[in-house]
């Protein structure tokens, strides 16, 4: 049966010019010898740990093939300025990671570890003094 690997997390949270996140994640689908060839589709949604309310919807989900054991996925979310507060930023920040088969309901929904992004307007009126680290700058 096909799931979501552990190694799952927000690699990247990149502030834009126009007010907006882009938040890179990364994961690896999991799959069993009878999944092999089989056409699976994932979808990532950004949802802030404390927010009050339901989240953004699902991303639209990409198709791919199980092509072995293990696919490494890496998926890319624009969050616009509209799904937040632009005055306050981000909060704590997980990314939702929905992985689903055409032939069965869906099969595997994990969290990623918590993030809190580290750049935008909150980040800067809190200091201007500190550098600022990239938000864990692990790449994929």
């Amino acid at each position: 049966m096909a799931k979501i690997g552990t190694d799952r997390m927000i690699v990247r949270g990149e502030y834009r010019p126009d007010h907006s996140w882009l938040f890179t994640i990364c994961y690896t689908a999991c799959f069993a010898e009878a999944d092999l060839g089989q056409r699976f589709d994932d979808a990532v949604q950004i949802r802030q740990v404390h927010a009050v309310g339901p989240g953004a919807v699902y991303e639209q989900p990409v198709f791919f093939t199980a092509t072995s054991r293990r696919v490494f996925r890496k998926k890319r979310i624009v969050v616009r300025s509209e799904c937040f507060d632009p005055e306050s930023g981000l909060d704590t920040v997980c990314a939702w990671i929905r992985l689903h088969s055409g032939a069965r309901p869906v099969v595997d929904e994990q969290c990623t570890p918590p993030l809190v992004p580290q750049a935008g307007p909150a980040a800067a009126r809190a200091t201007r003094s500190c550098p600022r680290v990239p938000v864990q700058s692990l790449r994929c």
